[in-house]
């Protein structure tokens, strides 16, 4: 069986304006102005949350991983607070899809985005029904890179892991 699995973030959609915003959000509740430009650091924005504020925070010459701990619950419910604002899906994207599952191919997302958000992202943009599995953060005990959430994310669709295979070493 033929299956194919996608990123989320930066992939699929362009969601790094609504994760600065979230961090944005953080750095005032801190006492700040906005620390991070929705276009200037939109790859920081891909990094996810922990990196976004402890990005500011060097910046300010401020870093401390107590503060990043303390906000990252904060800048979650920030997020999934406004989690749609300005993401968007990349053009074709959808398009693509949509063709794969036209033509017998299954359709995945493993990422790194808490799974509660993802779905909820997904669910808001109304594209969740088109993908038959998705793995975030939170799905198991591991993460990206570790290969561990892509081989979940094929077994979910009915697919065969080599390292499923009892020929295998």
């Amino acid at each position: 069986m033929i299956s194919v699995i996608f990123d989320l973030d930066g992939t699929l959609a362009d969601t790094s304006g609504d994760l600065i915003a979230a961090a944005n959000h953080c750095f005032a509740q801190m006492g700040h102005d906005d620390l991070l430009h929705p276009l200037e650091d939109a790859a920081i924005g891909m990094r996810g949350g922990r990196a976004m504020l402890t990005c500011g925070l060097q910046r300010l010459g401020k870093m401390d991983e107590a503060v990043v701990d303390a906000y990252y619950p904060i800048l979650l419910e920030a997020y999934r607070d406004k989690i749609d604002v300005h993401t968007k899906l990349f053009p074709g994207a959808m398009e693509a899809v949509a063709r794969l599952c036209a033509n017998g191919i299954k359709v995945g997302i493993c990422t790194n985005k808490p799974i509660a958000l993802a779905e909820l992202l997904l669910d808001r943009l109304g594209v969740r029904e088109a993908f038959a599995a998705i793995v975030g953060a939170g799905s198991l005990a591991v993460r990206k890179p570790d290969p561990e959430p892509f081989f979940e994310t094929v077994r979910q669709l009915g697919g065969l892991c080599a390292l499923d295979r009892d020929d295998q070493a």
